[in-house]
């Protein structure tokens, strides 16, 4: 598809975007191209319809602004939490719509919306089969949804006491964070528990409860070569547990003298992470030893960090207007930053 119409139609904002980006930030052109780079997760503004999804090619040169709205000539939605892929499909998890846009992952042109038992959806995973969707409004929605891969139906939902926030696969289980927190009448954060909830695919079932060790809250879940891992963290101290997804067996890295660790991702065999104070630190998953480097401080509201093919993606997210999202090599020098859009919380391969 051309990009033409969209330029036509948007060419006053586009221009005040470009024109307010740094010298080195990527073109954003008019040519035809498949989105086969990095995508931008825009949340947007909450209560408005202005989640987005932008586009940066791979050496970040040239990039693409609101690019589900261009290909399907309508907004997306209210908050877009987060993107997930299965084939040549991308799942956009669209929290306070509460639905899941299927899209064509290299046009973006929208091939289903799934509606059925949704209510807050958070987080997506997938199995060879079915997709496991969260819904979490943090009061009396705390449940795991199942659908079809094939045709988009709803399977069955499960419940959950306290929580359910991120979800992964893992060795072909469904690995589900069932805790994290909540906050006192001082909006102090407080830990709601510290379990882990294994679901058999073949039965769509729980399997198993993993209770993890520490007195700190669960902050983070991901997935790594088979495994899954868990990120705790406290005034004093973070973890990171490595879990066996098929008999909830784990290891323990403690991270002695980091508090507060916030995000967690692994890249070409390493841990990359974020803590309360915008530090960010990588360490060797191999190495026994608890100590890390720290790589950089960033800079404005922290929300999107990720880490992609040895590239650190940052955003200084902004709610009321564009948000400015940063890359930094992976011994922390900062290779680009450029304009993205409102609330910008998440960067994916492509």
């Amino acid at each position: 598809m051309k990009f033409n119409k969209f330029l036509t139609a948007l060419l006053a904002s586009v221009l005040l975007i470009v024109a307010s980006c740094k010298d080195d930030d990527p073109v954003y052109n008019n040519q035809e191209t498949s989105y086969s780079g990095i995508l931008i997760s825009n949340e947007g503004k909450f209560g408005t319809p202005s989640a987005t999804v932008d586009f940066v090619s791979s050496n970040l040169s040239e990039g693409i602004l609101g690019i589900y709205n261009t290909s399907n000539n309508e907004n997306l939605g209210d908050v877009l939490q987060t993107i997930g892929f299965k084939g040549t499909n991308a799942y956009l998890v669209v929290n306070n719509s509460n639905k899941i846009v299927v899209v064509n992952r290299f046009n973006f042109t929208k091939n289903a919306v799934i509606t059925s038992n949704i209510s807050s959806p958070r987080y997506i995973a997938f199995t060879d089969s079915q997709y496991y969707v969260t819904n979490n409004n943090f009061f009396d929605v705390k449940k795991l949804n199942i659908y079809n891969n094939a045709d988009n139906t709803f399977v069955k939902s499960i419940n959950f006491d306290r929580y359910a926030e991120k979800v992964v696969e893992a060795n072909g289980n469904i690995v589900v964070q069932t805790d994290g927190s909540t906050y006192d009448n001082n909006y102090n954060e407080l830990p709601t528990g510290h379990t882990i909830t294994i679901v058999k695919p073949a039965t769509n079932a729980v399997d198993k409860t993993v209770t993890l060790p520490d007195a700190g809250i669960v902050k983070d879940l991901v997935s790594y070569e088979g495994f899954a891992y868990a990120l705790s963290s406290t005034s004093t101290d973070s973890y990171i547990y490595k879990i066996n997804a098929t008999d909830g067996t784990f290891t323990t890295t403690t991270l002695a003298g980091i508090p507060n660790i916030q995000k967690l991702r692994i890249d070409s065999g390493n841990f990359y992470f974020l803590d309360a104070a915008n530090k960010v630190y990588a360490k060797n998953i191999a190495t026994a030893s608890s100590a890390a480097s720290t790589l950089f401080t960033a800079t404005g509201y922290v929300y999107g960090f990720d880490v992609i093919d040895g590239k650190i993606f940052v955003s200084n997210a902004s709610f009321t207007g564009e948000s400015t999202s940063y890359v930094y090599s992976s011994t922390g020098t900062q290779i680009k930053s450029f304009k993205s859009g409102i609330g910008t919380n998440g960067f994916y391969k492509n």
